[in-house]
């Protein structure tokens, strides 16, 4: 007889079913690109919903070219991304939050990977400690607003009148960039269905036209003529290396190498004491600048001047500082200071009223190119991207109209006669 208290037969097949789902993971990476291949690698993250559940979203990275990394490199960079993503990704931003929410969450997320002048150029556009009320910042204009409520018509007001009040074409970008990035992440995590700062445009009627200044080789020759001793030799490596103000004058008297200045330094205007000196603006910032040798020995003049002479000023005291270009007290110069003091004053007598540091810099990027290729200019400029370059390099009138001529010549070459008009 069978016993009718006897327990039903187990479906092993069903054991585990709903247990949880195991997290790890080892994504897949894959080689893409036409013309130069590079490693995607892909994921898969699980996003909480308003309600508590969580949703399976997918996401991919570019992790570098495949001739630079190997596939255990790329597999390691992919882990890295698979780690943050569990990390970054949860709940603690809710379905009513303000953009100002959002943006902390967003901001805290990305520190990590930002460079500190990223850092610092994204936070005074978007919570700027100078912003006023004529011009507030991101924040100040959109902060409080509830993200699920915002439309592409408040978002684009902001950039309008961000533009409309004369902020630079920089600026105006990159308010348009991180209002979407920081609503791609309300996208990412549900608190919104559709990012309205994608389709977001720049206002270019409105910004204010780049300046497009650089110095003929008349106002360049004139301007040396005039500068004599430390403020010779400073112009000149500004027009011949095309450094940075910051980079210049946090050069050291070891970084003067045989054909080339090292660049590994920079001065940071708002820091003081130890940490004026800090990180260049970009790591691709850092590297090395040829330099002629007829610079290569200037400099060697002056650094031996300085070791033998008395201070570059007879009331300063002598100073053990290793700074190429010290102030009197042996310190760093204040960038501003040095331009207004030193600088403006040379360049008004040789007929320059508008001398900038930028304007020096592309001085240096334009007459560059008329003795070595974009990839040279864009080397010594030491930009990650030639698109950058070619904002510098301005096109020369001189080199223009001789283009004009040759191609003249070369196609009515012959026929001058025959087209002769009677």
């Amino acid at each position: 007889m069978v016993d009718s208290h006897y327990a039903a037969p187990i479906d092993v097949r069903a054991i585990g079913r709903h247990m949880s789902r195991e997290r790890y993971q080892r994504g897949s990476l894959k080689k893409v690109g036409k013309t130069r291949k590079m490693w995607r690698g892909r994921w898969h993250v699980y996003v909480k919903q308003p309600d508590g559940s969580e949703e399976l979203c997918k996401r991919e990275k570019i992790l570098g070219p495949v001739s630079e990394i190997t596939k255990a490199r790329a597999q390691e960079k992919l882990d890295g991304f698979i780690a943050a993503s569990a990390r970054q990704i949860s709940g603690g931003v809710s379905a009513d939050a303000t953009f100002a929410e959002l943006w902390t969450r967003y901001a805290a997320l990305k520190s990590g990977s930002w460079s500190t002048a990223t850092r610092k150029a994204v936070t005074s556009v978007f919570a700027g400690e100078s912003a006023t009320k004529k011009r507030p910042s991101v924040l100040a204009m959109i902060g409080c607003r509830r993200v699920r409520d915002l439309t592409r018509e408040p978002l684009q007001e902001v950039l309008n009148q961000m533009a409309g009040r004369g902020d630079s074409y920089s600026v105006v970008k990159k308010a348009r960039t991180y209002i979407s990035a920081a609503l791609e992440l309300g996208r990412d995590i549900r608190v919104i269905t559709d990012n309205p700062g994608r389709r977001l445009e720049l206002p270019t009627q409105l910004l204010r036209k780049p300046c497009e200044r650089y110095y003929s080789l008349e106002e360049v020759r004139l301007l040396l003529s005039k500068a004599h001793g430390r403020e010779h030799l400073v112009l000149r490596i500004f027009i011949n290396c095309g450094l940075r103000p910051g980079e210049l004058f946090a050069l050291r008297e070891d970084d003067v190498e045989p054909g080339q200045l090292r660049i590994d330094e920079a001065v940071k205007e708002a820091e003081c004491g130890d940490r004026r000196i800090g990180e260049t603006k970009t790591s691709g910032s850092r590297g090395y600048v040829g330099i002629s040798q007829g610079l290569q020995e200037e400099l060697g003049i002056w650094v031996h001047a300085r070791r033998q002479q008395d201070p570059y000023h007879a009331t300063a005291s002598a100073s053990s500082s290793d700074l190429l270009f010290p102030s009197e007290s042996g310190t760093t110069f204040r960038l501003g200071n040095y331009l207004k003091r030193y600088l403006k004053p040379l360049a008004k007598q040789a007929g320059i009223p508008d001398m900038t540091y930028q304007a020096l810099r592309r001085t240096c990027a334009t007459h560059f190119q008329k003795h070595g290729k974009p990839r040279d200019i864009q080397a010594q400029l030491r930009h990650s991207k030639l698109e950058m370059t070619d904002r510098y390099v301005k096109e020369i009138p001189e080199q223009v109209r001789a283009a004009v001529d040759s191609l003249d010549h070369e196609l009515c070459q012959g026929t001058e006669q025959e087209g002769t008009v009677q």
